[in-house]
């Protein structure tokens, strides 16, 4: 008996299965790469942009605080000038007030000394008699809007210190007009020395020749000067208006 292979003719028996592609084998592998590459791509564009925001809010931020500082250096700066400025004017303050100072003790020692004379000489009247009540100076200062200030010394020497009390009058002659000055304290009531001083307006047009001065003390005494005009005074330390007016008088 001899072995005999025996060939089908079935088709299907000689059919081979076709083998997967790299597609079909690695689908959910490239489907995992993808969502993760659209996942890191969203979420790169979401962290960048939310970056870039702060980048920006941040320069803002440092703007402002550059001129906040700008702002407190020019504060400080000027603070800095106003000190020394300050510092400036009170060394000078200083300065001059110690200028002053050494100034009114030298016119402190001064006045003592004078003071002290003024006593000797006193005393060395009283030994002689001493000195009636007199005119010792007249001064007439002019002022702007044809206001005038006076400036009358008395003085008086009593061997035994008696008071001077009376009364002082003004005049302005010319011809036979006469105008009363007015006085703002025309008594007197003093030992050795009084001044007597004040304002008036003289009238428009009015030109004296003489200033008279009446004392009316225990020995009365007229006294007549020389109307002389110096020039007149730019800074009035009052008011002409609270100068009174001068009162005409028929002599």
């Amino acid at each position: 008996m001899t072995d005999q292979t025996t060939e089908s003719n079935n088709p299907l028996d000689s059919y081979a299965e076709p083998k997967p592609s790299f597609l079909q084998t690695n689908k959910f592998l490239i489907l995992a790469g993808i969502v993760l590459l659209c996942g890191g791509t969203i979420l790169g564009y979401s962290v960048g942009h939310r970056q870039g925001l702060s980048v920006v809010g941040y320069d803002a931020d440092a703007q402002e605080l550059i001129e906040v500082v700008q702002k407190q250096k020019d504060t400080l700066a000027g603070l800095n000038k106003s000190y020394n400025m300050a510092v400036q004017e009170r060394d000078i303050a200083v300065s001059n007030t110690n200028d002053l100072t050494t100034v009114l003790n030298q016119t402190k020692d001064d006045l003592s000394i004078a003071q002290s004379q003024s006593q000797i000489y006193r005393e060395v009247l009283r030994q002689r008699g001493g000195l009636s009540l007199t005119v010792q100076n007249l001064s007439v200062k002019p002022l702007p809007e044809n206001a005038y200030e006076y400036q009358l010394d008395l003085a008086q020497v009593s061997p035994n210190n008696s008071h001077a009390v009376g009364s002082i009058e003004i005049r302005l002659i010319r011809g036979s007009e006469v105008l009363a000055v007015p006085m703002e304290d025309s008594n007197f009531n003093f030992i050795d020395f009084e001044r007597l001083t004040g304002r008036w307006t003289m009238p428009k047009g009015f030109v004296p020749q003489y200033i008279e001065i009446h004392v009316n003390g225990s020995v009365p005494e007229v006294r007549r000067f020389s109307w002389l005009r110096g020039e007149e005074v730019q800074n009035s330390p009052a008011f002409v208006s609270e100068v009174p007016q001068a009162e005409a008088r028929t002599q």
